[in-house]
């Protein structure tokens, strides 16, 4: 019998952790699933610890072959996938028992395309992050980032095996697909619940490839912008927003003030939730804050208020902008000597 659902599982040298992860595959309320595992050439007890688990959970199909690299796995579950739903999922992360029935419940009440979940940080950072849940939201949000953990989106299969993952977008994979499911004109949802625990731990490549990953994102969100942002733009504001947007770009004042009066353009009743933390994060890639960004910090703040998991964060800004950079320094390093 055909599953309703497929669970994407590329794993390499995750021997460590990875019982774990199939542990709370297997104790999804949603039984009808299979799991695609690929073993991508690991030099660890990977494909020991997967055949153990397969043996008593007959829902896992093990592949396991010669390393091919993080994309080519994928792309080769996705070729074997079976369901009608696609899920993905790493080897080194924890699903809540209810993660994928109330993806599937959500997909077919809004006969969305694609579902993502809040995620929970454990191991070398603790915290939340919950994405926006309606469809304009999450496409505006992919202005700046991917609106969503990779490991805890499910999409319909047969998306994923019109697009793929691009290899040419390595270490930005799945923002580059995202991108392309919303240019295709798939519709999106999301719960901001925390139904994937998400470990972060040094050997992840999010962690290690950081200078690759960003150059990659910044080419990504350049050629969505250019399709995103209202048609009335002109070019150069596209790129320029496209630039000003990207997580790891220093900004001036001057900056800030330019990339957040396009925010306040762009936030709509339905998009809102996809601005209320860029314009606080662009702050703190900013120098030169002043008393001068507090008429537009206080504007910020009203109307595009950030989260409650945020709250720290806006405190901390809020300080920063009434004391000015000069100042907000000097207190910070005379409390570090205390």
């Amino acid at each position: 019998m055909t599953p309703t659902m497929t669970v994407v599982l590329p794993c390499y040298n995750a021997a460590a952790l990875l019982a774990e992860t199939l542990a709370s595959l297997s104790a999804q309320t949603l039984a009808d699933f299979e799991c695609i595992a690929i073993d991508d050439g690991s030099t660890d007890a990977t494909r020991a610890v997967l055949d153990a688990h397969a043996a008593q959970d007959p829902r896992f199909v093990v592949v396991s072959r010669g390393n091919r690299g993080l994309i080519a796995t994928l792309n080769e579950a996705i070729g074997l996938a079976r369901g009608q739903w696609i899920a993905r999922m790493d080897a080194d992360d924890i699903a809540r028992p209810e993660r994928l029935a109330r993806q599937l419940a959500r997909l077919n009440e809004t006969g969305a395309d694609v579902c993502g979940v809040g995620i929970r940080f454990f191991g070398e950072r603790d915290g939340l992050w919950l994405p926006p849940e309606n469809d304009a939201a999450l496409k505006a949000a992919l202005l700046f980032n991917p609106p969503f953990a990779h490991p805890g989106v499910v999409a319909r299969a047969a998306l994923f095996k019109a697009h793929g993952y691009d290899a040419g977008a390595q270490h930005a994979e799945d923002y580059a697909l995202w991108c392309t499911f919303a240019k295709a004109g798939a519709v999106f949802t999301a719960i901001a619940e925390p139904l994937l625990d998400y470990r972060v731990h040094p050997g992840q490549i999010t962690q290690s490839r950081r200078t690759e990953m960003a150059e990659t994102g910044a080419r990504i969100r350049a050629d969505y912008a250019r399709s995103a942002l209202p048609a009335d733009w002109p070019e150069s504001d596209k790129r320029r927003f496209a630039e000003l947007a990207g997580p790891d770009r220093l900004l001036d004042r001057s900056d800030w003030f330019t990339f957040t009066a396009w925010l306040i353009t762009l936030a709509q009743p339905q998009t809102r939730a996809a601005f209320c933390t860029v314009w606080l994060d662009a702050l703190i890639r900013t120098h030169g804050v002043d008393w001068r960004c507090k008429k537009r910090f206080s504007l910020l703040s009203q109307q595009l208020p950030p989260p409650d998991e945020e709250r720290g964060k806006w405190q901390r800004q809020r300080a920063r902008v009434l004391a000015g950079d000069a100042v907000y320094g000097l207190i910070k390093k005379l409390r570090g000597r205390a």
